[in-house]
C-alpha cells in the first residue's frame, strides 16, 4: 500500500480514536466527579502532575527518534527499550525513596501513597514505548487506536464501579494502573516485536542526538501547562486543585475535538507551501480566521454559561469550577491567534523562535501565578488567561520575524468573530442574571445555548456577511482535507 493511502487510513483511525476517547473520557470524568469528593479528586490530580513530568523524562523523545530512523534495527530498538526501562525504574526509586517520604511528613500521607502507586505506571508504560514507535513506523494506527479505546473504556468503567463501592481515591489510582496494563498487554500482542537482551551506549547516544531537542520542548511545554495546577495543589490544597481541573476539563475537550484537527491540517498545508517556495503568512491568516469562526463563540459562550453547565454536569459541590471555567474561556482571543504558531514556524524552519516564545511564556505564567497566591484560587487560575494576553504581542512579533505575518492583518482576521462572540456572551450573562435567574440551571442552559448560537450567526450575517460566507467555505475545505501531492511524488512503501 502506498504511503499516501497509509497516511489517509492512519489519519482516519486517529480521528476516530480521538473522538471516541475524548467523549468516553468525559462521560467517565463526569461520573467520577459526582461519586468522589473534591479532596479525593485533587489528591490524584496533584500526584498526576509529577507523574506527567516524569513521563516526559521516561520517554525522552526516544520513540520519535526511532520513527525518524531510515531503517528499523532490532539492536537499536532493544537498546532504546532498556534505556526507557532503566529511566523509569530510576525515577520510581527517586519517588519512593525521596519524594514520597518528604510528601508523607510535609504534605499529606494519602498523597505520598498515591504518588508511589502511580509511579508504577511509568514502568508499565516504559515497557511499550518502543512497541508504539514500531507500530507508528508501520502506519498501524488501527492497533494503536483500538488499544487506546479498549483501555480507556475498561479502566474507566472499573474506576466508576470502584468509586461507587466506596474505594475513594484508590478508585482513580487503580483505574489508571489498569489502563496502563491493558494498553501494554495489547501492544505486546499486536506489535510483533520482542526486545532482546542487548544494549549498546553508541545506539543510545545516536538516538539522543535526535531526541534531545524534542525532550527540551516537551519539558517546557509540560511545565507551562502545569504551573497553575502545581501552585494550587501545593499552596491551597488538593480540593482546590480538583476545582481547577474540573473547571478546565470541558474547555480541554472542546480544544481536542475542535482545534486539534485544524492544527493537523494546517501543519500539512504549511509544509507544502514552504516546499513550493510560497509564503506561509496568507495561509496562516486563512486557517486562523476559519478557526476563530468556531472557537470564539464556543469558548466565550462556554464562559457565559459556565456556572450552570458545571452544576448540571458535575453537581453543586463544584461551584468554584464554574467560575474557573468562566475565566479560562476568556483565553480564546490570544489562543486562537497563536494556536498555529508552532506549526507555521516549524514549517518555515524557525523552530527556535517557537521555543523562545514558550520559554518566555513559562516565566510570565509562573510570575503571574506566584503574584496571585495571596488572592486565592480564582486569581491563580486566572494566570493562564492573563499570561496569554501579556505574551501575545511578543508572539506576534516572532510571527512577523519568522513568516512575515503583519500584526494588523491577523487581528483583522480574528476581530469580527471575536467581537460578535463577546456581544453574544454579554447578552447571555445579562439574560442569566436578570431574566432567567428564577429558572433551574438546566432550563437556563436549554434557553441560552441555542439562543447564543443563533445570536452569534445573526450578528455576523447582518454586519459582516461576506466575512461569514468566506469563512464557512474556507472551513469546509479545511475539515475535508485532501492529499494533493501525486502518489508518484510520495513514493510507495
Amino acid at each position: 500500500m502506498s504511503i499516501k493511502a497509509n497516511f489517509a487510513k492512519s489519519g482516519a483511525w486517529m480521528v476516530v480514536s480521538a473522538i471516541f476517547n475524548n467523549v468516553s473520557s468525559m462521560i467517565i470524568f463526569i461520573a467520577l466527579a459526582r461519586l468522589l469528593t473534591p479532596t479525593q479528586f485533587g489528591i490524584v490530580a496533584f500526584a498526576t502532575i509529577f507523574i506527567e513530568f516524569s513521563r516526559v523524562l521516561v520517554v525522552a523523545g526516544i520513540p520519535d527518534a526511532l520513527i525518524q530512523r531510515k531503517d528499523w534495527d532490532d539492536d537499536v530498538a532493544s537498546s532504546a527499550f532498556w534505556t526507557n526501562i532503566g529511566i523509569s525504574v530510576g525515577i520510581c526509586l527517586i519517588i519512593g525513596i525521596v519524594a514520597a517520604p518528604l510528601s508523607y511528613f510535609g504534605y499529606d500521607e494519602t498523597f505520598a501513597l498515591v504518588l508511589i502507586a502511580l509511579s508504577f505506571a511509568l514502568v508499565i508504560e516504559a515497557l511499550t514505548t518502543v512497541h508504539t514507535a514500531k507500530l507508528r513506523r508501520e502506519f498501524r494506527y488501527k492497533a494503536i487506536a483500538s488499544r487506546n479505546m479498549a483501555a480507556n473504556v475498561l479502566s474507566g468503567v472499573i474506576g466508576v464501579i470502584l468509586a461507587a463501592t466506596g474505594w475513594g481515591v484508590w478508585a482513580l489510582v487503580l483505574s489508571r494502573l489498569l489502563g496502563a496494563l491493558i494498553t501494554s498487554a495489547i501492544l505486546w500482542r499486536t506489535s510483533g516485536w520482542q526486545p532482546r537482551f542487548f544494549f549498546r551506549w553508541g545506539h543510545v547516544r545516536a538516538l539522543s542526538a535526535i531526541s534531545s531537542h524534542l525532550l527540551g520542548n516537551q519539558l517546557i511545554g509540560q511545565a507551562n501547562s502545569q504551573v497553575a495546577g502545581l501552585i494550587i495543589g501545593s499552596v491551597i490544597g488538593p480540593a482546590a486543585l480538583a476545582q481547577f481541573r474540573v473547571g478546565t476539563r470541558i474547555l480541554t475537550l472542546m480544544s481536542q475535538l475542535l482545534i486539534t484537527p485544524l492544527q493537523a491540517a494546517a501543519m500539512s498545508a504549511f509544509s507544502r507551501l514552504e516546499e513550493a517556495g510560497k509564503s506561509i503568512a496568507p495561509a496562516y491568516v486563512r486557517v486562523t480566521k476559519s478557526c476563530s469562526l468556531l472557537a470564539c463563540p464556543m469558548f466565550l459562550g462556554a464562559s457565559a454559561v459556565a456556572p450552570d453547565l458545571v452544576q448540571v454536569m458535575f453537581g453543586p459541590q463544584w461551584h468554584d469550577a464554574g467560575l474557573i471555567m468562566a475565566i479560562s474561556g476568556l483565553v480564546v482571543g490570544p489562543s486562537v491567534i497563536m494556536y498555529f504558531f508552532t506549526p507555521a514556524l516549524a514549517s518555515a524552519g524557525r523552530s527556535g523562535l517557537s521555543f523562545r516564545h514558550f520559554f518566555v511564556a513559562l516565566f510570565v505564567n509562573l510570575g503571574v501565578a506566584v503574584a496571585a497566591i495571596p488572592f486565592g484560587l480564582i486569581a491563580i487560575a486566572s494566570g493562564k488567561t492573563i499570561e496569554s494576553h501579556l505574551t501575545l504581542p511578543y508572539g506576534l512579533s516572532l510571527l512577523r520575524k519568522g513568516i512575515g505575518l503583519r500584526i494588523v492583518t491577523i487581528l483583522g482576521a480574528v476581530g469580527p468573530a471575536y467581537v460578535a462572540s463577546l456581544v453574544m456572551g454579554a447578552v447571555l450573562v445579562a439574560l442569566s442574571l436578570f431574566v432567567l435567574q428564577p429558572l433551574p440551571a438546566f432550563y437556563r442552559l436549554a434557553v441560552m445555548v441555542p439562543l447564543g448560537g443563533l445570536l452569534y450567526f445573526v450578528l455576523l450575517a447582518i454586519f459582516v456577511r461576506s466575512y461569514l460566507l468566506s469563512n464557512l467555505e474556507e472551513l469546509r475545505s479545511i475539515l475535508k482535507p485532501r492529499l494533493t501531492v501525486p502518489a508518484n511524488e510520495l513514493g510507495s512503501k
